[in-house]
């Protein structure tokens, strides 16, 4: 392992935990004062993670991705999905594996892998692919206001510059969260327009795509935009929250100049009520409607 990996807490995998170790039993974790959580950084670089020139082998019953996790029974040329145990063979390409003849994907020590996938004609000429590479990149930011009023223009001038650095293709969406979750309608100019969400109340995908108009009855399009959407998703009420950045940066701008930190009152001695995990499930609601196969279905 390089010096890096070796001074750095969060290793190659780029996983921060609340907790080091995990509680063996339901005592154990209702003695936890702090909820049992991890920070994860998927683009992080890192010089000891791999890049493999092929796409990754999927699960065939939940889409988890072949792992040194993974079960393998390699006289049958099978692995077991350490997620769902659903049995699946390996493809043809991968019949000269054995154990002493792993894929990269099955060594221990690249427990995070890389992939540099090659668009196929099929893929680029498939319009309902997920896939495809004419799909612009999607950025939610999900910003934290419970802080002092310097360090929230440190973090504003940051997301400034980030989205400077955008393709103008790539799709953007805001949210901001303290004691309470405000998803932020960029799709809307003439005002600045906020969905607010309590922060003390779990919500699941389709609640959170109900209360935004993303269900089946509440989908509309956003404006400027044809009915279908623009950017080729399934649900083209999102674009009323993902707008490209060349579209959405002076909008964004100002809004960053208006934001000011979390005004919920604080007790003395006591931190600031955060709702991090509901920020961030809405954020991961936000980008469900992105994708076909969490795309709210009709019926007839």
């Amino acid at each position: 392992m390089s010096e890096m990996a070796t001074t750095d807490p969060e290793g190659i995998d780029g996983v921060r935990m609340t907790w080091n170790v995990w509680p063996r039993t339901k005592v154990e974790a209702s003695k936890c004062v702090i909820p049992i959580a991890a920070s994860i950084s998927p683009i992080r670089p890192h010089p000891d993670i791999p890049t493999l020139p092929y796409a990754p082998l999927r699960c065939k019953t939940c889409a988890a991705v072949l792992n040194p996790f993974c079960r393998v029974d390699f006289t049958a040329l099978i692995w077991i999905c350490p997620f769902c145990f659903q049995r699946n063979h390996f493809p043809h390409h991968y019949s000269s594996i054995s154990e002493t003849n792993v894929p990269a994907e099955l060594y221990p020590q690249y427990t995070t892998i890389q992939y540099s996938l090659t668009p196929t004609p099929n893929s680029l000429s498939n319009p309902n692919n997920p896939d495809a590479s004419s799909q612009p990149p999607v950025f939610v930011f999900v910003l934290d206001t419970c802080m002092i009023e310097e360090e929230l223009g440190f973090a504003k001038s940051a997301l400034k510059q980030a989205i400077g650095l955008f393709p103008d293709n790539a799709l953007v969406g805001f949210v901001t969260f303290g004691t309470q979750v405000q998803v932020h309608e960029l799709g809307f100019s003439e005002m600045s327009k906020v969905y607010v969400f309590r922060g003390s109340k779990e919500l699941s995908k389709d609640q959170v795509l109900g209360q935004l108009g993303l269900g089946v009855a509440g989908r509309r399009t956003g404006p400027g935009f044809p009915k279908g959407g623009q950017s080729g998703f399934p649900n083209s009420g999102i674009t009323r929250f993902l707008l490209p950045a060349s579209e959405c940066e002076y909008t964004l701008n100002s809004l960053f100049d208006e934001l000011g930190t979390d005004q919920w009152p604080v007790p003395p001695g006591n931190r600031p009520l955060r709702c991090t995990g509901v920020a961030l499930s809405i954020a991961a609601g936000l980008l469900g409607a992105c994708c076909l196969a969490d795309a709210p279905k009709e019926q007839d």
